[in-house]
């Protein structure tokens, strides 16, 4: 229920931003995500990784002529896979998170490259909140692999997001190119030390 509840009241953010600036415009973004779990602090420890797909929708509500804010609602799975070798036999552990993720993102644009080609460099950064929607490990070994959910586990996440894009018109229609680094800030649980999440993320999106 707390969660829904969080949902809930991100959702209301964003419409009471949205209706409170002109010239909002919306869209839709899809790539795929290279996430690991590591410890506090550490930014360099990016072994174990696992990949997935990631995707959702965006609002950019411009604020003054090269600043503007982005509320996105997107889904992305992170997690980390560990693999063990005993009697020659390798087996696979993947430890998987399903987050509805909130980022709310701060977005600088260089409008010089606007003006001359209709393209845009950009900067993203800001907070987001990951609520966990399912959380699953997998097993495999000797090609065969076993999911099992994890009941227990209430992950809900806290984290920064900052990153770069690239927008550009492409048969009318505004296309962004988006790399982000995600870095989480709650510990996960069932884990054998204090780990956080980690996700780097290339989108391609359309701007609606």
């Amino acid at each position: 229920m707390k969660t829904k509840n969080s949902i809930m009241l991100a959702l209301a953010i964003m419409l009471i931003s949205t209706s409170a600036f002109s010239q909002v415009t919306f869209g839709l973004r899809s790539g795929v995500a290279a996430t690991t779990l590591s410890d506090k602090g550490n930014l360099y420890q990016d072994n174990k990784v696992t990949f997935s797909y990631t995707g959702g929708a965006f609002a950019a509500i411009p604020v003054f002529k090269s600043f503007a804010i982005q509320p996105e609602l997107n889904y992305v799975r992170k997690g980390r896979s560990n693999e063990t070798t005993e009697l020659n036999t390798t087996v696979k552990t993947d430890f998987m998170l399903h987050y509805l993720e909130v980022p709310v993102l701060f977005q600088y644009r260089n409008d010089q490259l606007l003006n001359k080609s209709g393209s845009v460099f950009y900067i993203n950064a800001g907070p987001y909140a990951a609520f966990a929607l399912n959380t699953q490990t997998r097993i495999s070994g000797n090609n065969e692999g076993t999911l099992v959910p994890v009941s227990d586990s209430k992950n809900t996440d806290w984290g920064t997001t900052f990153g770069i894009g690239f927008q550009t018109p492409v048969f009318k229609k505004n296309i962004c190119f988006d790399l982000r680094y995600d870095m989480g800030l709650s510990e996960i649980e069932l884990q054998p030390t204090e780990y956080r999440t980690k996700s780097l993320n290339l989108t391609v999106g359309i701007v609606l």
